[in-house]
């Protein structure tokens, strides 16, 4: 009351004063009105807000799985398992293109390709890739080599087995397990479980040999990443099932993990000193050169394998292994056979301690035969 008989009116929202009691109820319901469409609105906003979030979740899944899918691919094409073919299709591709090229005469292109199927026909290497006496020249040249070395040890007869134009890129472990083959197949203690591999197999043959080791149960886990299946591929095998194969040969062997780095700056002298001792255990002979009984040693890498054929032991006790490496030529392989006294070419073959960097590696290593109780 205002005290001169006039009544007034509050909002009870926003305190406004009225002396029409109509006029604030009026006023009132504009209040509520605003308020209800305020709330419906931050509820649309928040709804859109929502759903914009949601697309663009969506979105995201997407394009991650494009990538995925992309990257798989990817590796698969790097592994060989993009059902690209294999060595038979790579190597009259490859054929093709030298003769496109104007590199290879189409006469050249015929008979090499009359060549290659007969190899894949009859499963035997056609030894067009290899180099052999190398170790015999190794043996001559360290005899008469007078300056640092104090003592090499080298494994019997290995052949040098290159990558051809129907495996460059991805046949490193094949063609490791033919040089490692070539060296079991002339020592004596081998005859029995090789019998029925008198000659050095294809690479599809190998493909085949490894199936059937997994066919038999070995390494199923592994058998699994390549879907049980190599032959008309180009994927790429590695130490395990390097070790398969040889099992299921009943050729006794052992996998030998170096998962860090056991020296500074990233290398791995207890890799160096286990195959010195491999080498050199019952082979402490007074000789300078000890040509052991001892197969060579499959190597491995990420990206890449090897086959350890000796080790040298400098005068200052220093080591140095020495590799055949797939991916050397036999051109260049065969300048080792007319080695000079200098021994530059033994770059080829050389490695120190420092030259093997890699973050792990793996070898597989021959040690004797396994009878049939010990093979199952």
């Amino acid at each position: 009351d205002t005290g001169n008989g006039e009544q007034l009116y509050e909002c009870p929202i926003c305190s406004l004063t009225c002396t029409n009691l109509q006029f604030l109820e009026e006023h009132v319901d504009l209040h509520l009105e605003e308020h209800s469409f305020s709330e419906g609105g931050n509820m649309r906003d928040l709804e859109l807000a929502q759903q914009l979030q949601h697309e663009e979740d969506k979105q995201q899944r997407l394009e991650e799985e494009k990538r995925e899918k992309e990257e798989f691919k990817k590796l698969q094409r790097q592994y060989g398992l993009d059902s690209s073919g294999g060595y038979k299709q790579q190597f009259l591709k490859n054929m093709e293109r030298e003769v496109d090229r104007g590199r290879m005469h189409p006469f050249e292109y015929h008979k090499r390709k009359a060549d290659m199927m007969e190899s894949l026909a009859v499963g035997i290497d056609d030894g067009k890739t290899k180099t052999s006496g190398v170790i015999e020249a190794l043996c001559k040249y360290y005899q008469n080599e007078n300056k640092d070395v104090r003592r090499v040890w080298l494994s019997a007869g290995v052949d040098h087995f290159h990558s051809s134009l129907g495996d460059k890129g991805w046949g490193c472990g094949y063609r490791n397990f033919q040089m490692l083959l070539s060296s079991l197949l002339q020592n004596s203690l081998y005859n029995d479980c090789l019998r029925d591999t008198a000659l050095i197999p294809s690479i599809p043959k190998i493909q085949s040999m490894i199936e059937d080791a997994w066919k038999e149960g070995f390494d199923p886990h592994g058998a699994s990443h390549f879907n049980n299946r190599l032959r008309g591929s180009k994927a790429w095998i590695g130490a395990c099932e390097i070790y398969s194969l040889l099992t299921s040969l009943r050729i006794k062997c052992q996998i030998i993990d170096f998962h860090k780095p056991t020296g500074p700056a990233g290398t791995h002298p207890r890799l160096f000193e286990w195959i010195l001792r491999y080498y050199s255990t019952d082979n402490e002979g007074a000789t300078k050169v000890v040509c052991t009984s001892r197969p060579p040693i499959y190597l491995q890498h990420q990206g890449h394998s090897r086959t350890v054929v000796g080790i040298e032991e400098k005068k200052n006790k220093t080591l140095c292994l020495l590799l055949f490496d797939p991916g050397c030529p036999s051109q260049e392989m065969q300048k080792l056979l007319k080695q000079s006294t200098d021994g530059t070419g033994l770059k080829l073959l050389r490695r120190f301690v420092g030259g093997l960097k890699e973050k792990q590696y793996q070898i597989v290593a021959v040690d004797g035969i396994l009878t049939l109780e010990e093979k199952t």
